[in-house]
Order: C-alpha cells, then structure tokens, then sequence
C-alpha cells in the first residue's frame, strides 16, 4: 500500500477539485494536503503552481508522519495538527466512497506519531520565560507551593502553567489585580512585601522589573536558612531590571535572566538531538508499516476497492 502511495503538498491557500473519497484532503493555516494513491491526487489539483512539494511510497508516509508530528510546522513539535489531521478524518470517513485503504492508513498514521510523540518529543515545544521556569521549578519537586512576585503578563503565563502540578501563591503591589487574579484562578493571596511569609516558599519566581531592589542580600541569607536539610531553595528572577541584590548565584538556587538564556540554549540543544531521534525513528517506523501492508494488501493501488 504505501508503495502505491502519493501525497501533494500545496499552499495554505489553494483550491482543490472536490472529493467524495477518491482521495483525502487536509487544509490548514499552513497548508494543504492531498493523499491518496496512484495519479489520483493530481486529478484533484485546480492549478500545479500551487504544488510545494510531492512525495511519493516511504517519502510520502515519513512526510506525512513528520507533519502529524509536528515537525513540518512554525512551531515544532506543536499538537493542533494532530487534532487538524483527525477532524479531516473524520470528515474523510463520511464521504460515500472513501477509500479503506486510506482509512487504515490514516490511523497507523495516528498509532506511529503517538509513539513518536511519547518516546521522542515530549516537551520540546518552545520554552518562553514562564515554560523554562516551570521546568526549572519541576526539576526541584514536582509538588510543593509556589509563590509568584507580580502581577503582569509574564505572571499570568506562569500561573497557568504552575497551578497545574503546584499549589500557587500570589503577591504583588497592585492589590486589587492580585485579588481578581487569585479569584479567577483559584490561588491564594500573600500581602505585599511580606518577606517573613515569602521566605517560608521553596521557590519563588519573580516577575517584576524595576530599578528598585526588593530582595536584597539580608533576604537571602534568612530566605536560604530556611531551607530543609533535604530541600534547597529555588529563587528565579525574570525581572529587568533585576530587583535582586546578592552574591548567591545559580549553584546557590539564585537565577537571574542570563541563567534563564542559558537554560534556553541548552534545551534548544536538547530539543534538535529529539528531533533528530525522532526522525530516525519515523523512518524505522515507515519501513515496518511498509512491510506489514505489504503482507496485509498484496496488491496494487489499481486494484484497491473503495469502501
């Protein structure tokens, strides 16, 4: 089956003869899609200047697999196009003569990208301050309280991404965006500047840039002192400019934004040797599924029924 097979990559924009199951159709903000077998596709095309690309046996089921992946999108790794590419399968599976070859290879499609998502690319997707502070925070303990300093967009990001695994607390100047903020997202309220109760938090992300220091060199002395004999401190600083002030640096649980820069550039690191690693995998994975049709569909994309 996948010897037979063809996939057209086109425009986001361009339009395609319609299909009542000949061939399946995915279009997207990125592109758009033609799947199916022999010379079908191209009888569905309105106009080949809008052909980006076309893959033909392994090549077009290692493009499709990548793309379900979301390794062909601006964003790599991102999840809406699983969901794109299963509404148009469900969509396809309506259609009066859908092909079932089609079918069952749409949904191996879906079985090997989930295996590709789970051995390969769990998240990888982009880290913006608020995602590698979680991450840093994680690496800590996956539980325990949180304590955010501000209340601005970089706070909000971080709080729904924390209030997931954490229990998080929120203090800042403006009262009353602190009170709806805890209200909307279920947190609690700590007062302004209320450095007794901020020292008690294993980790405290900050978020507020000014020329103002609010942490200084006798906060961290008390804030380290109250760590556990099993647990060391985790204090993050995203503010610009800094609003701390002390000796204690990264190998102390102190943070500031150029140790946020460095973890970024180590995870992109990271992040390619998964891509890489995924992309083996997805040709081992195409090879499999080559050989399994071939034995379950021993004939040519001729003499394939429609359903």
């Amino acid at each position: 089956m996948i010897d037979s097979l063809t996939v057209i990559n086109l425009k986001a924009e361009a339009s395609v003869r319609p299909s009542n199951g000949e061939v399946f159709v995915l279009k997207t903000c990125q592109r758009t899609l033609i799947l199916g077998f022999g010379q079908l596709p191209f009888y569905h095309l309105e106009d080949q200047n809008d052909i980006r690309d076309m893959f033909n046996g392994d090549q077009a089921y290692i493009f499709l697999l990548e793309t379900i992946c979301g390794l062909k999108s601006e964003v790599l790794a991102e999840y809406e196009v699983v969901g794109q590419f299963k509404e148009a399968y469900q969509e396809y599976a309506k259609l009066p003569f859908r092909n079932t070859c089609t079918l069952t290879l749409l949904e191996k499609l879906f079985q090997d990208s989930k295996k590709i998502r789970t051995d390969h690319l769990t998240e990888i997707g982009q880290l913006s301050y608020a995602g590698i502070a979680r991450k840093l925070v994680h690496s800590r303990t996956n539980e325990g309280d949180v304590l955010v300093v501000g209340s601005g967009a970089l706070s909000l990001d971080l709080i729904k991404l924390l209030k997931k695994k954490h229990r998080v607390f929120l203090t800042a100047r403006n009262t009353e965006r602190v009170s709806e903020l805890c209200l909307e997202h279920s947190l609690e309220m700590i007062p302004w500047l209320s450095y007794d109760t901020y020292k008690k938090f294993d980790s405290v992300v900050n978020t507020i840039g000014s020329d103002e220091i609010l942490f200084n060199e006798n906060f961290f002395h008390e804030y380290s002192s109250h760590a556990n004999a099993s647990d060391s401190k985790l204090f993050i600083d995203l503010g610009s400019p800094s609003v701390i002030k002390t000796h204690l640096s990264e190998s102390d649980g102190v943070l500031r934004l150029e140790d946020i820069f460095r973890q970024s550039a180590k995870m992109n690191i990271e992040k390619m040797e998964k891509i890489r690693c995924a992309k083996d995998s997805i040709v081992r994975l195409c090879e499999n599924r080559r050989q399994s049709f071939s034995m379950s569909h021993p004939f040519g994309w001729e003499e394939l029924q429609l359903a």
